[in-house]
Order: structure tokens, then C-alpha cells, then sequence
């Protein structure tokens, strides 16, 4: 989960992320640079039952390994 800034109306600052898998707040490693997570987004289409759904996440280095473990093909 990404949280912004959102005063001034045209520009948008990145102000928070956190892990959607386990809540834990991802370090600001100095202004404006975090420690590396990942972000994952989806516009799901017309022929899924998510029609017309968007779906974004955020992982941090843990969660997305313990993530990958889980697949069968890796």
C-alpha cells in the first residue's frame, strides 16, 4: 500500500509504503528512496470475473520471496 501527499493538485508524493502481505512499514532509506519492494498492478479485462476491476499491491522482500516459494514453476 502506497500512501500520498496529495495538497498540491498536480503532483503526487510518495509519503508511505507498507506490505499488503504482513503490515510491516517499508524503511525510507533517505528522502524520497525506500528499501527495495515490489509493486504489482492489474486492470483485469472484460472475460474475467474481475471485470472492470484494478488491483495494486505492494510486497516487501520477505513477502515476495515467501511468495515465489509457493509457485510450482519458478
Amino acid at each position: 500500500m502506497e500512501e500520498f501527499n496529495m495538497k498540491a493538485q498536480e503532483t503526487h508524493t510518495l509519503t508511505k509504503v507498507v506490505c499488503n502481505c504482513c503490515g510491516k512499514e517499508i524503511p525510507l532509506v533517505r528522502e524520497g528512496i525506500w528499501e527495495e519492494y515490489f509493486h504489482g498492478e492489474k486492470s483485469w479485462g472484460y472475460l474475467s470475473k474481475q471485470d472492470g476491476r484494478q488491483d495494486s499491491f505492494d510486497l516487501c522482500q520477505e513477502c515476495y520471496e515467501k511468495m515465489l516459494e509457493t509457485f510450482k514453476i519458478k
